[in-house]
């Protein structure tokens, strides 16, 4: 009987201390690649700023070692939007506001990464010692990001039109085919008949000058009688900040998105 109650009272203790393990409090501070993570915070002056503002931005850090590599500040930007755009003689489209009867739609909307998590400043081990805060006890680091507008692979200009895909520019083509004018038309085609144009009605061509145009109107024939093009969707600024420690153990901040139309 002795026996079996020392084993009971054996079996009991190591479930305890097993138990213990699970909710010690310093393993629940986490380790990565052998290493206590940091931990990281990211706040800004302003929370809606506009394209050519000036942001402040706050990363603050802090390690249970105070083992660093480094602490990086990111940026992505990206972009989607439509087209548009007006021709010598009166033709206007728009891409992303399309009417049908009451409703509105899109039907050509681009999306552009310009820059991808590309780092716009880092501070390395050796020079966090600058930045460390007593009262708080961690590592504040503050910079200034000034919010440009940048473009990708689709410039703001007639050359915008270059950049589209054959697919893409035959989504415009339609598109064009049933907003263009008779007289944007005949630039385009000087010996269009007849046949291809109505006499009044939702559409200055018939199916005939409609499929023309969608079949034989070229970017490069185009480009030369476009009098605007804009691009109008939205800009977006994300900010990201992570810091490494040295055996490549990364912890990131909350992620922040500045949205601006265009």
């Amino acid at each position: 009987m002795n026996s079996i109650k020392l084993c009971a009272i054996l079996a009991i203790a190591a479930f305890w201390l097993s138990s213990c393990e699970k909710n010690d409090p310093i393993t629940e501070l986490g380790t990565t690649n052998g290493e206590f993570s940091a931990q990281i915070s990211m706040s800004f002056n302003n929370t809606r700023p506009g394209i050519g503002d000036t942001v402040v931005v706050t990363v603050s850090t802090w390690q249970r070692d105070d083992k660093f590599d480094k602490v990086e500040f990111q940026e992505t930007i990206f972009e989607t939007f439509g087209i548009e755009m007006s021709l010598e003689k009166g033709t206007a489209i728009s891409t992303i506001d399309v009417a049908s009867g009451n409703n509105t739609f899109s039907t050509l909307v681009l999306n552009d990464t310009i820059k991808n998590m590309a780092v716009w400043k880092s501070v390395v081990a050796q020079e966090l010692d600058q930045y460390w805060v007593t009262v708080s006890n961690n590592y504040v680091i503050r910079s200034e990001y000034e919010l440009e507008r940048l473009d990708g692979k689709y410039p703001s200009d007639v050359t915008l039109i270059s950049s589209l895909s054959e697919t893409d520019f035959g989504v415009l083509k339609s598109i064009l085919a049933y907003g263009i004018t008779a007289d944007d038309y005949l630039l385009l085609f000087p010996d269009a008949p007849e046949t291809h144009f109505t006499n009044g009605g939702t559409y200055a061509l018939t199916s005939l000058g409609i499929n023309n145009l969608k079949e034989n109107l070229t970017k490069e024939a185009l480009v030369p009688i476009i009098s605007n093009i804009a691009k109008k969707g939205n800009y977006n600024v994300q900010m990201d900040a992570r810091v490494i420690t040295p055996t490549g153990a990364v912890t990131t901040a909350a992620t922040r998105i500045f949205e601006n139309n265009i």
